[in-house]
């Protein structure tokens, strides 16, 4: 579905009023920092914000259809620029100067503002940073410049003291797995376990619902789990080697063992009421449930989280992992 109105969007409501009273009074600042997890549509609501500046629509901005929408749209209106960078990780103080600098001072082609808006903002370096600071600084009153960033504290200091700042929260699971069924063509089952990894992302969870290698590395940590039991050291330290070369495919370990004991935690505490993420598994996660006392499950679900917590320093991975596997195997390692 193409979005080109803010009742388009799901959720951030907060966000949607903010920059449609903005648009609507004319009261847009200068400068944005719009930051929030991967995959929540901070660019999107970055274009959106740029659109209703620029519409032509009395009332209800983005209108999505006055000439000004529409060029937006289509990506061919001269005054929302978005900037580019060839380096996948990098946008250079190049890229800054000849987007965005050399051209900020020549007025709007059109009546109005003039919107730049920097995707990945946190990928420009110091001098980049440093030579868009001037036009942050001193801005032609008719220019806007959006920020957009998974990674606020990457930009330095003098940059945030001149940015108003704003940040996407989190989408609650239901809305997530609604938006998947309604829009992605998901089972419900499937709809259920994206919505869980995907930490109140829609676009996580589309990502994870297109992913084969999520389906698989899902499918053989589940496995891990189920036989943890039985399962000789030799094989979970060979897992744990193979796994922990991808810090993210660790983190996807980790939520999984996250959800699957808080699904026996859940079952454990409610019965056949329960509402599980895992559905296909409820056989398990009953059996589980009744052999497992509710101080084992709460260490494991601690561990995990603190296991999740180091992994932001330098911690051996593949310990981490070994000990976490073999405790919920074998209960009586000491991390």
């Amino acid at each position: 579905m193409e979005i080109t109105g803010f009742s388009d969007f799901i959720g951030q409501k907060r966000i949607k009023d903010y920059f449609a009273d903005a648009a609507k009074n004319d009261r847009a600042g200068h400068a944005y920092i719009l930051s929030g997890m991967k995959g929540s549509g901070k660019k999107t609501l970055a274009r959106l914000f740029g659109m209703a500046l620029l519409c032509g629509s009395g009332e209800d901005k983005p209108c999505g259809t006055c000439h000004s929408c529409k060029m937006a749209i289509s990506g061919n209106h001269p005054d929302l620029i978005t900037l580019t960078h060839e380096k996948p990780a990098l946008i250079s103080i190049d890229e800054i100067k000849e987007q965005l600098v050399s051209g900020i001072q020549v007025r709007p082609y059109y009546k109005g503002k003039k919107i730049y808006i920097i995707p990945d903002s946190d990928m420009m370096n110091i001098r980049a940073q440093n030579a868009l600071l001037k036009s942050i600084e001193e801005p032609p009153a008719y220019a806007v410049i959006i920020l957009v960033t998974d990674n606020p504290s990457s930009l330095i200091p003098t940059i945030h003291s001149r940015c108003s700042h704003i940040s996407t929260v989190p989408l609650p699971n239901e809305t997530v797995k609604d938006y998947l069924i309604k829009n992605a063509a998901a089972g419900e089952k499937e709809a259920s376990i994206c919505a869980a990894f995907a930490g109140g992302s829609i676009g996580n969870a589309y990502d994870f619902l297109r992913s084969e290698n999520f389906r698989e590395d899902l499918g053989r940590t589940m496995d891990l789990i189920k036989r943890s039991k039985n399962l000789p050291s030799n094989e979970i330290f060979a897992f744990s080697k193979e796994a922990s070369s991808d810090r993210t495919g660790v983190l996807q370990i980790l939520d999984t063992i996250l959800l699957v004991y808080r699904d026996i935690l859940m079952y454990k505490t409610m019965g056949e009421q329960a509402s599980l993420t895992f559905i296909d598994e409820t056989e398990y996660i009953e059996s589980k449930a009744r052999e497992t006392d509710y101080n084992e499950i709460g260490r494991v679900i601690r561990s995990t989280e603190e296991l999740k917590g180091r992994l932001r320093s330098n911690v051996n991975v593949q310990a981490g992992l070994d000990v976490l596997l073999l405790n919920i195997s074998e209960p009586v390692i000491s991390q």
